[in-house]
């Protein structure tokens, strides 16, 4: 029987968003009438699910409706305003590949860097710093700094450190978002390879058909709300309908 690797019971959370006074006489009497200088946002209302390991599961919904804030609660750097939530491990999440990088430090620094930050030893990256200058084509510009390269170029550079990470639970936000073409392959083996091990997944994007290619189940959220949770083909197409009614 297979085991439950995150389990969420009813989870709310709120956020409080300051209001930018006009002046500062009008904050003074909003403060002299004990009004709140801002206002609540429920990014996320009553999200029950459950994932279980080995599962690769997708979330879906437009920008604003909640997918990354559920994504910082399940790795534990949010907490939820309300409900329970109870995950097995400890996920290992790439949120922002700009995170984690310093533009003042060469490639090979930004590999010790990028590995740390994600939790592998130097003597691991040590051991793999030429596989991973090969993967990600820079094996040549190795001590150049981190500013010279481009956009694409830095992106190969976190995705061949991250895709050393070994650990049981990840989650992926965005990551893949706008992946230079001559790497796409190497990521496309990558997930092979995650699809058919026993690792936990959860994965984030826009892009509808990579999700279905590498996950079995889908999370719809819209509004902080779940619409819909099941096979990931039936989700979609409720998606899909969704965005183009008629």
């Amino acid at each position: 029987m297979s085991t439950f690797c995150v389990k969420a019971d009813r989870i709310c959370k709120k956020f409080f968003i300051p209001a930018r006074a006009n002046t500062t006489l009008n904050a003074i009497k909003t403060l002299l009438r004990k009004q709140a200088l801002g206002k609540d946002l429920w990014a996320l209302r009553e999200i029950s699910f459950e994932i279980r390991s080995g599962e690769k599961i997708a979330i879906i919904g437009p920008n604003g409706s909640g997918k990354t804030t559920l994504l910082r609660i399940v790795s534990g750097i949010y907490l939820p305003t309300s409900g329970n939530i109870v995950v097995e491990g400890a996920p290992r999440p790439l949120f922002n590949i700009a995170s984690g990088l310093s533009n003042d430090l060469s490639v090979v620094d930004n590999i010790d860097l990028f590995g740390a930050v994600h939790g592998l030893a130097r003597t691991f990256i040590e051991e793999h710093i030429d596989s991973i200058l090969k993967d990600a084509g820079l094996g040549d510009v190795r001590f150049t700094l981190m500013k010279d390269l481009s956009r694409g170029q830095r992106q190969r550079l976190a995705l061949s450190t991250f895709f050393q990470v070994n650990d049981k639970f990840l989650i992926f936000d965005e990551s893949l978002t706008y992946v230079d073409q001559s790497f796409s392959s190497r990521c496309e083996s990558y997930f092979e390879q995650l699809v058919h091990s026993s690792r936990t997944v959860i994965m984030v994007s826009h892009d509808i058909d990579f999700l279905s290619k590498y996950c079995s189940r889908a999370l719809w959220i819209d509004k902080g709300e779940i619409r819909m949770h099941g096979e990931i083909g039936a989700v979609i197409q409720e998606y899909r309908r969704g965005q183009c009614p008629g």
